[in-house]
């Protein structure tokens, strides 16, 4: 198993061995899709939401296999999550 560099601790993940779906990571790291920065940041800080990212990516011809977010208690920090998606090419 693919160890990552940083630690998540208790998290929801999700593997498989094709690219997966919108619903697959709405499920399993539901803060990819999370539009607004954190209410703690600066005005200067500019937030790209993880979703753009990876359309983007998509495009160029990556695919999501594998995706892992923390889980905490307070659905307020969504967008503090800790979160990894992985893109290959295939």
């Amino acid at each position: 198993m693919t160890r990552l560099v940083s630690r998540f601790g208790a998290v929801n993940l999700v593997r498989r061995d094709r690219p997966l779906t919108r619903d697959e990571l709405a499920h399993y790291v539901p803060s990819v899709f999370s539009e607004e920065k954190h209410e703690s940041r600066s005005d200067r800080y500019t937030y790209i939401p993880t979703i753009t990212l990876l359309d983007n990516l998509k495009r160029e011809g990556f695919q999501p296999f594998f995706a892992c977010q923390t889980r905490v208690r307070d659905w307020g920090y969504l967008t503090e999550w800790k979160r990894s998606v992985m893109p290959c090419s295939r």
